[in-house]
């Protein structure tokens, strides 16, 4: 027993060390930049609006958003444009009161006001086939100034049905729902089109991200295409191949880190298609109690889930998901089964930049995100450390700040003329060893310190490893678990 708190002290000393090293370190993700304070006693600041009365019905969406502006600030005005199939697409286009007025009175004493204004952005919902409800605390973007524009892609949300006597749920009778170019080269440029927007910039999330993809790559070269100012990606995948595997890779997965138990049951599940009850799509009850739960690890972990993402789980159009993902999430077999647009991303160019974005907990691995960092020429990275695949939700502050901050440089890079200039994030390739070779002085100086602290890192590391295995009895050493 004597051996063993001998390693505690050590063990404790060099954690110590350790941390008081990293304290230091110079390379932080942004997201860590704008967190709740926390008060003298402890507590993180709560919002006056959040109550502890025996009424309590659930979190709202506004109640979890810090510095959303008041309804009275913001005007939110609503459309429709008919697209295939006599489907008529829903959109939600939200400005601030106070800079439609501003716009109004510039537009009236200058003819080059346009270079003053924020330029709007369309948001892209994932799913596929859940409405963009679960995206409202982007809307905060609105109350900074900037016009924000949601939609409801066909055969979901306020856009699943072409009267209120017919539902097209039915993904029979319009095959080209579950067809993944038809959102890129038809829907949204018609929504484009329709809104009349010659600059804007484009947010997806998840299933958004590849829709985004697709209409830089994939949309008519002209005035619409043309328009596009800069993507946002989040939670994003290129490769459908690789986001399974890196699901269930064993050191950076979040299926792979699972209790060797539960592993087993959900590859049961998908091995034996019994993930499903019935031909009528219902879950069965396993799965469903797995994917609940899963959900609040991986998904959203603000548990229980605020009203905006049960809006959009409620609602969610399940032959659309079911035709592109496939009836499960812990696999890629629908129309986005061999998806795989990274060999591809290089086409975007230098002239367009993008921000990627993922949750320490998300389900797009480090991997699936770094490998399309490494493919478009112009890009940076952030890593949100509190987060699931859902940071608009987890950490609604941080995440909109990063919006805000992105799209302000890509604007004031245009408006001066100069190349945008990515910033370097925790995760930005720019940090690899090949990039370094190129870089100035002035960089490799940058990103000395960084080295220093890692090698003495890995220095104590060793040093602790020695000492372990030279304290600890045999009996307890087993590279399965350690003893603490």
């Amino acid at each position: 027993m004597k051996g063993l708190s001998r390693v505690r002290h050590v063990v404790l000393l060099l954690v110590c060390i350790g941390a008081a090293a990293f304290s230091h370190h110079p390379v932080v993700a942004v997201a860590a930049e704008g967190e709740s304070e926390i008060t003298a006693n402890g507590n993180p600041d709560v919002p006056a609006s959040i109550t502890t009365d025996t009424g309590w019905e659930g979190w709202t969406c506004d109640e979890l958003t810090p510095d959303l502006c008041s309804s009275d600030e913001l005007d939110v005005s609503t459309g429709e444009l008919v697209v295939r199939g006599g489907i008529r697409l829903r959109y939600w286009r939200y400005t601030s009161r106070h800079q439609r007025s501003t716009s109004k009175k510039n537009n009236s004493t200058s003819s080059n006001s346009n270079t003053s204004q924020l330029l709007p952005v369309i948001v892209l919902h994932g799913g596929p086939g859940w409405p963009h409800d679960y995206l409202l605390p982007l809307r905060q973007q609105a109350c900074r100034g900037r016009e924000v524009i949601f939609y409801d892609q066909a055969g979901c949300g306020q856009s699943s049905s072409l009267s209120p006597e017919k539902n097209i749920s039915s993904v029979t009778h319009f095959p080209w729902l579950i067809d993944p170019s038809y959102y890129a080269t038809e829907e949204l440029p018609a929504l484009i089109s329709h809104l009349g927007l010659e600059r804007y910039h484009l947010l997806g999330h998840s299933w958004g991200t590849i829709l985004a993809q697709l209409f830089a790559l994939d949309a008519e070269k002209g005035e619409i295409r043309n328009g596009l100012a800069s993507m946002i990606l989040s939670g994003p995948l290129s490769d459908a191949k690789l986001y399974i595997q890196a699901q269930w890779d064993p050191e950076e997965g979040n299926l792979g880190g699972l209790p060797p138990f539960l592993q087993d049951r959900i590859r049961f599940l998908l091995t034996q298609h019994a993930y499903e009850s019935n031909s009528n799509q219902t879950l069965s009850d396993e799965y469903a109690a797995l994917d609940n739960v899963l959900t609040s690890f991986f998904t959203c972990r603000t548990a229980p889930a605020p009203d905006c993402l049960n809006r959009a789980t409620n609602n969610v159009n399940r032959e659309i998901y079911v035709g592109m993902q496939g009836p499960t999430e812990f696999s890629l077999s629908g129309t986005l089964g061999t998806l795989n647009t990274t060999g591809r991303l290089g086409e975007l160019g230098e002239q367009l930049p993008v921000l990627l974005t993922s949750g320490k907990f998300d389900t797009m691995r480090p991997s699936v995100v770094a490998a399309m960092e490494r493919a478009i020429p112009v890009s940076e990275r952030l890593l949100f450390h509190r987060s699931g695949h859902v940071s608009m939700i987890d950490e609604p502050g941080p995440m909109n700040d990063a919006i805000a901050d992105f799209f302000q440089r890509v604007e004031l890079a245009a408006i001066s003329g100069t190349p945008f200039s990515p910033k370097q994030h925790m995760f930005s390739s720019h940090d690899e060893a090949e990039d370094d070779l190129t870089n100035s002085n002035s960089h490799i100086r940058t990103n000395f310190a960084p080295v220093v602290w890692l090698l003495t890192g890995a220095v104590l590391a060793l040093l602790g490893h020695v000492m372990i295995g030279h304290w600890v009895h045999p009996r307890f050493r087993n590279p399965d678990y350690t003893f603490l």
